[in-house]
């Protein structure tokens, strides 16, 4: 409780200042880490936030119960950037409150902790502060009490600058009320589903294109692209220079024996009674019938209730494991008792443990075995690429030196930089990862990159050939595009046109339907009912018959009933009207923080973090 209580005293800082960290950093001289003073990462005229205090929240933030999280894992994780939040924050906060001539008095912090339940303890019937209590929960959550005193003090003076936006006394209710009967709205359709007719016969004359052309320029326009070379390195072109023996392969089978065995597995019948005589009068008709489905029927269970098949030892507790699995014979297994209650079980077949051959599994040992040591050898040879790549050596140097067979050049044409390539001017997306899109751009032409990690085991080297710039295609170049668009879209205008004439003259008891369709959690409707299509059909009207455009066809409804009278859960009501009132008055409170950040002039300097966070 502790923890939500100093993550409460905080809370309005991370939605606040989710923005204020990049607004208004103003360049006011850095210091370096050679001698020079470091300037403050935040400062006011009365305040400021010391380098030190960062990297030190920043450190004490990444311990937890569990140990230290890693520098970068945490930064990328965020935890960096709540540090510089909260801090920011606070140097805003104590800057209003001292232009205000705001103070907390120690009597009001005081009383707040004595009052808080979570640090009492019950004394001769008496709930009272416990001292003992309160350094313990500290402690556990790993904050001085300074820290929590700090926090408190600021969320009280928070509270005070923020009263008057919390005091609303004519605050509207019923939107909670209209947007619990939007989100329950339910509506009974009608629909036929067309697909996409086949209109590549239709001839388009080249008025039509031409004129569509020069209606819709902007998207015939080709972006900057760029021609890139790059050598991918990974452990597959390495295979041939390694030979793995049969010895080799024995090792290996028996170091991982136990991933070729199959456990033991158990096929029963099993009842549990809540009585020993209820287990105990079903144990003595199955000794004398031997009949336990015909028994168990008669009691009302149906057989896929009672039969286990493979199960495993450990599938089982131990007390259950050992009365199954502990008996060699097949055969009624007498009443036993666990915590689920009383069992009858009948134990009908044993699956024995089976072991896979050393020549059942060899291949898939050596194929391991062979991309094991193929990563070794890479990363044997990535240092010297490294180096060879720093030297100032072209791609095909470096292909001839590194010394890989197999080793070769690729090479990618008109490529943007959002990673679509251009192939007779018709966009394409292409398969390179972000680290990779993101490397391509961010080199000059004819540079060559440092050694790039994009994958697991995958290394590239970049280098960009040329570069062309941003373009207009005329009419001519990009006919074949236009004629596709207006194919395009006459397949669904003709499409639509079919689809509403076979809607309006179907017998509307032919139609398909739909009862009760929601915005969301809909079950057993066909994939044509996607979010997009039942959204749109929640902005049609009741009796209007309409079309919409999906990736197959077309599907035609019209709405035969609206129902809203969704029964009003004043719980719920009153959750959303919370949570519609707690975003109102936290995106008010971000608008005054931002101003606060302008009328004091706060100052913002980051760029000592850069080599801490250049990790990344």
């Amino acid at each position: 409780m502790l923890r939500a209580l100093r993550n409460k005293s905080q809370s309005f800082l991370f939605k606040i200042f989710l923005v204020l960290i990049v607004i208004g950093f103003a360049a006011w001289g850095v210091g370096d880490l050679t001698g020079n003073k470091i300037p403050p990462i935040f400062k006011s005229n009365d305040f400021e936030i010391s380098y030190e205090q960062i990297i030190n929240d920043f450190n004490k933030s990444r311990a937890t119960t569990t140990g230290v999280i890693d520098v970068q894992t945490a930064i990328q994780n965020g935890y960096l950037n709540n540090v510089l939040i909260r801090n920011k924050a606070k140097l805003i906060l104590n800057q209003e409150t001292e232009y205000l001539d705001l103070t907390v008095p120690r009597s009001i912090i005081k009383k707040q902790i004595l009052e808080n339940d979570q640090f009492k303890e019950n004394l001769n019937d008496m709930n009272v502060f416990s001292e003992k209590k309160f350094n313990s929960l500290l402690r556990n959550n790993n904050i001085t009490e300074k820290d929590y005193i700090e926090n408190l003090q600021l969320q009280i003076l928070n509270n005070k600058l923020f009263d008057h936006i919390y005091d609303i006394k004519t605050y509207n209710t019923s939107f909670s009320r209209d947007f619990y009967k939007w989100q329950n709205k339910q509506l009974d359709i009608n629909y036929i589903f067309t697909p996409y007719l086949d209109t590549n016969n239709e001839m388009i004359d080249n008025n039509s294109k031409e004129n569509y052309y020069n209606d819709n320029k902007i998207n015939f326009k080709i972006p900057k692209l760029r021609n890139i070379s790059f050598i991918s390195f990974t452990p597959n072109l390495l295979y041939d220079d390694i030979n793995i023996s049969e010895e080799q392969i024995e090792n290996s089978y028996k170091e991982r024996i136990s991933e070729f065995k199959k456990p033991e597995t158990r096929n029963y019948f099993q009842i549990i009674f809540k009585t020993n005589t209820e287990a105990d009068i079903f144990y003595n008709k199955i000794l004398n019938n031997s009949n336990f489905i015909n028994e168990a029927k008669l009691l009302k269970f149906n057989e896929t209730d009672i039969k286990f098949e493979n199960i495993y030892r450990d599938d089982l507790t131990k007390n259950i494991q050992d009365k199954i699995f502990n008996t060699s014979k097949t055969g009624l297994i007498k009443p036993f008792q666990t915590s689920f209650g009383f069992h009858v079980v009948q134990l009908n077949k044993i699956n024995k443990e089976k072991i896979k051959l050393i020549n059942e599994v060899s291949n898939v040992i050596e194929k391991e075995l062979k991309y094991n040591l193929a990563i070794e050898k890479l990363y044997e040879k990535i240092e010297n690429i490294n180096d060879l790549a720093f030297s100032g050596n072209n791609l095909n140097e470096i292909t001839k030196l590194s010394n890989i067979k197999n080793l070769k050049i690729n090479k990618t044409y008109d490529i943007s930089e959002n990673g679509v390539i251009y192939i007779n001017f018709r966009p394409t997306k292409s398969n390179f990862n972000n680290k990779f899109l993101k490397e391509i751009w961010k080199l000059e032409v004819n540079e060559v990159s440092e050694l790039l990690e994009i994958n697991e085991n995958e290394f590239v080297l970049i280098n960009v050939d040329s570069e062309i710039n941003e373009k207009q295609l005329t009419y001519s170049e990009a006919k074949q595009l236009v004629t596709e668009k207006l194919k395009e879209k006459l397949k669904i205008k003709n499409t639509k046109l079919k689809s509403q004439k076979n809607f309006k003259n179907t017998n509307s008891n032919n139609l398909n339907t739909i009862s009760g369709l929601k915005r969301f959690e809909n079950k057993n409707l066909s994939n044509v009912f996607n979010d997009y299509i039942i959204n749109n059909i929640f902005k049609s009207k009741v009796g209007q018959i309409k079309s919409i455009a999906s990736i197959t066809g077309i599907l035609t409804f019209k709405i035969i009933k609206e129902n809203s009278k969704a029964k009003l859960d004043n719980k719920i009501l009153k959750q959303i009207d919370n949570d519609f009132k707690e975003n109102m008055l936290s995106d008010v409170q971000s608008y005054y923080y931002k101003n606060f950040e302008t009328f004091h002039k706060i100052k913002s300097n980051l760029k000592s973090l850069d080599s801490l966070v250049k990790l990344n």
